[in-house]
């Protein structure tokens, strides 16, 4: 799955940053928005506060010196259901760990309704003592939708994902074992309200007398 368009070009930047003291990832600080000029509006920026604690935040600015302040924003797991829970935190994990780059494919639910399938790419980034800790994320639509904008933000729950392949960024590829999630029990109709004032017991039989 080639990384290429949208995503390909913030992969070129990246791997054009500098690094500091030959460090294997360069430093969030040395990346500026003013740099990624098109791509600003699609790019998310996280910060893993610990395993499952992983902070999301929309870029959303092209003043560098906005860019240096602290990010807040929503844990990226309360956007996860608890069967891909775990799943998640190892794919923040071989981001950040390896450390390495992870191409995706998934399918979303616009708010719409509707369903769309999103490319999206992720890569490490250091903070200042040199410790992967954050992720810069680009997500762009396979198909654009014909009411899509190009500043929709997508900010993903990984529930559909139907590829994922990780890129080796000088660190060689991470082994990861991902937990194959459970079915879920088929939901039960709920009564309905007047259902509860039915008799309970058959029905008598046509040309049938009851007892009082």
């Amino acid at each position: 799955m080639p990384v290429s368009g949208v995503l390909g070009r913030l992969l070129e930047y990246w791997q054009t940053l500098p690094r500091v003291n030959g460090a294997d990832i360069p430093s969030k600080h040395v990346l500026h928005p003013t740099d990624l000029h098109e791509l600003l509006p699609r790019i998310s920026l996280m910060k893993r506060i610990d395993r499952y604690d992983v902070q999301v935040s929309m870029i959303g600015t092209s003043e560098n010196n906005l860019w240096q302040t602290p990010i807040a924003g929503m844990n990226a797991f309360d956007l996860t259901t608890p069967a891909m829970r775990e799943n998640t935190a190892r794919l923040y994990e071989a981001i950040l760990d390896q450390p390495s780059g992870a191409n995706m494919l998934e399918t979303i639910k616009r708010r719409n309704g509707s369903k769309a399938d999103v490319e999206s790419l992720y890569l490490p980034l250091a903070n200042d003592d040199g410790k992967a800790t954050y992720i810069i994320g680009c997500s762009v639509y396979l198909k654009q939708p014909s009411l899509g904008r190009i500043n929709d933000r997508l900010v993903l729950d990984h529930q559909r994902i139907s590829n994922i392949q990780f890129i080796d960024l000088g660190r060689g590829l991470p082994h990861v074992i991902f937990e194959k999630p459970q079915p879920r029990p088929q939901p039960q109709p709920e009564h309905r309200w007047w259902e509860r004032f039915m008799p309970t017991r058959p029905r008598p039989a046509p040309d049938t007398m009851l007892d009082a």
